[in-house]
Protein backbone atom coordinates (compact mmCIF):
# COMPACT_ATOMS: atom_id res chain seq x y z
CA UNK A 1 0.00 0.00 0.00
CA UNK A 2 1.41 3.39 -0.96
CA UNK A 3 2.21 5.98 1.76
CA UNK A 4 0.08 8.40 0.16
CA UNK A 5 -3.11 6.14 0.30
CA UNK A 6 -2.06 5.39 4.22
CA UNK A 7 -1.85 8.60 5.52
CA UNK A 8 -5.11 9.30 3.71
CA UNK A 9 -6.59 6.52 5.07
CA UNK A 10 -5.43 7.41 8.92
CA UNK A 11 -6.08 11.00 8.53
CA UNK A 12 -9.69 10.09 7.50
CA UNK A 13 -10.43 7.31 10.59
CA UNK A 14 -8.68 10.00 12.57
CA UNK A 15 -11.61 12.81 11.43
CA UNK A 16 -14.42 10.28 11.97
CA UNK A 17 -12.67 9.29 15.33
CA UNK A 18 -12.80 13.35 16.31
CA UNK A 19 -16.14 14.10 15.36
CA UNK A 20 -17.90 11.33 16.43
CA UNK A 21 -17.82 12.38 20.11
CA UNK A 22 -19.03 15.78 19.27
CA UNK A 23 -22.12 14.38 16.72
CA UNK A 24 -23.39 11.61 19.06
CA UNK A 25 -23.95 14.00 21.45
CA UNK A 26 -25.89 16.63 19.38
CA UNK A 27 -28.10 14.18 18.06
CA UNK A 28 -28.80 12.58 21.23
CA UNK A 29 -29.78 16.17 22.58
CA UNK A 30 -31.81 16.93 19.41
CA UNK A 31 -33.56 13.17 20.23
CA UNK A 32 -34.11 14.50 23.84
CA UNK A 33 -31.55 13.04 26.29
CA UNK A 34 -29.67 14.86 28.51
CA UNK A 35 -25.72 15.37 28.29
CA UNK A 36 -25.53 14.36 31.88
CA UNK A 37 -27.01 10.28 30.99
CA UNK A 38 -25.10 10.62 27.76
CA UNK A 39 -21.99 10.82 30.32
CA UNK A 40 -23.08 7.96 32.41
CA UNK A 41 -23.94 5.94 30.01
CA UNK A 42 -20.48 6.26 27.79
CA UNK A 43 -18.73 5.81 31.47
CA UNK A 44 -20.33 2.78 32.39
CA UNK A 45 -19.74 1.02 28.72
CA UNK A 46 -15.94 2.31 28.48
CA UNK A 47 -15.54 1.02 32.08
CA UNK A 48 -16.90 -2.71 31.44
CA UNK A 49 -14.92 -3.09 27.99
CA UNK A 50 -11.46 -1.45 30.11
CA UNK A 51 -12.53 -4.50 32.76
CA UNK A 52 -13.74 -6.94 29.99
CA UNK A 53 -10.07 -5.99 28.07
CA UNK A 54 -7.49 -6.58 31.37
CA UNK A 55 -9.44 -9.64 32.11
CA UNK A 56 -8.96 -10.97 28.71
CA UNK A 57 -5.14 -10.03 29.04
CA UNK A 58 -4.73 -11.54 32.37
CA UNK A 59 -6.22 -14.52 30.99
CA UNK A 60 -3.71 -14.89 27.97
CA UNK A 61 -1.02 -14.31 30.04
CA UNK A 62 -2.02 -17.09 32.58
CA UNK A 63 -2.45 -19.25 29.64
CA UNK A 64 0.95 -18.72 27.67
CA UNK A 65 2.80 -19.31 31.42
CA UNK A 66 0.88 -22.08 31.52
CA UNK A 67 1.93 -23.13 28.20
CA UNK A 68 5.04 -22.44 28.72
CA UNK A 69 5.81 -24.60 31.91
CA UNK A 70 4.07 -27.92 30.35
CA UNK A 71 7.07 -27.61 27.48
Amino acid sequence: MSSTLQQTTETGFGMVTKTAAPVTVSLATVAGYAVSDILLWATLIYTVLMIAHKLYSIYKDVRQKSASNES
